[in-house]
């Protein structure tokens, strides 16, 4: 079982499972600047909903932007973790790529099964960083 992340919109999230391409669960919900409270509980329900545990997963996908700043780093950070820590291949996909949750399931599949094991996802912005330096 793959799970997919895309945490790009600043105004949604969407998670889903797929196997070897095929959408089989989704969950899709508001979360407007609080994706670092709600993403995590998200996986856990659609985990138990579809009676997947985090050890039955093979792999993940992270939509890696372009987005927002804080949006995009969750998503991709919480792939991330999940894939160092259950020994899992992770691949990248943009948000550009893809038209819907079922193409983003089947292109996400695409890529994952090129990915190797070791690798990291890096996320996109869709716009450079603001910062401010006080002097």
């Amino acid at each position: 079982m793959i799970l997919y992340i895309n945490t790009s919109d600043e105004e949604k999230v969407a998670l889903a499972l797929g196997k070897a391409g095929k959408l089989i669960a989704k969950r899709e919900f508001k979360a407007k600047y609080r994706q670092s409270e709600k993403l995590l509980p998200a996986i856990d329900l659609l985990l138990a909903k579809n009676k997947i545990k985090l050890s039955d997963l093979l792999g993940v996908v992270a939509v890696n932007g372009p987005g927002p700043f804080t949006a995009t780093r969750i998503g991709v950070t919480v792939a991330n973790a999940l894939a160092y820590g259950l020994n899992i291949k992770i691949a990248g996909l943009r948000a550009d790529e893809f038209d819907n949750i079922e193409d983003m399931v089947s292109r996400g599949w695409e890529k994952l099964s090129k990915a190797k094991k070791e690798k990291t996802v890096e996320p996109v912005y869709d716009r450079e960083p603001n910062i401010t330096i006080k002097n």
